[in-house]
């Protein structure tokens, strides 16, 4: 059987010129490698106890969608601004703004925070911040991959919150 890293493909040069995208198609549409990675992300978090998932709606959301399935939670998405209608919260992630519905997250709340890629850690931090103002907890962070050369893990950026990822490049 395959690593689940060989499912990943490395796009060079794209979105722009010098970045090395992991593209992350196959993790979903064939079945060994949808399997391997729903194992890992099922043994990140079956031991926490939460009471639902934040995710993006990116690959983060796709699996955050199945894993709050297979472990009967509900699903809270992040977007980017102008994406949801009524109130909202919002945080800046650097380079993008996201934002949840205000009334989604419940005072006490338990969440884990699902995302496709660990980079700079921006955009997890804003997602932190939106839950924590609404009175949630993060209580673990899992994402697909970390890319090891942006630093998060080193930065402070995430400090306190216990996070993983199923790959590293």
């Amino acid at each position: 059987m395959a690593d689940l890293g060989s499912y990943v493909k490395s796009v060079k040069d794209f979105p722009d010129p010098g970045d090395d995208y992991k593209e992350f198609s196959s993790l979903l549409s064939d079945k060994c490698a949808f399997d391997m990675a729903m194992e890992g992300f099922i043994g990140m978090f079956d031991r926490e106890i939460f009471d639902a998932v934040v995710c993006t709606e990116s690959y983060g959301g796709m699996f955050g969608t199945a894993v709050a399935m297979a472990l009967k939670k509900p699903v809270i998405t992040v977007r980017y601004k102008g994406g949801f209608p009524g109130e909202t919260v919002f945080e800046d992630a650097g380079d993008k703004v996201l934002e949840m519905p205000a009334d989604k997250v419940k005072r006490g709340m338990k969440v884990v925070i699902m995302c496709d890629v660990l980079a700079t850690g921006r955009s997890t931090a804003a997602m932190i911040r939106m839950v924590e103002r609404m009175g949630g907890k993060v209580v673990r962070i899992g994402y697909i991959a970390e890319l090891t050369s942006f630093g998060a893990r080193k930065s402070k950026i995430l400090k306190g919150y216990p996070f993983e990822a199923l790959l590293e490049y």
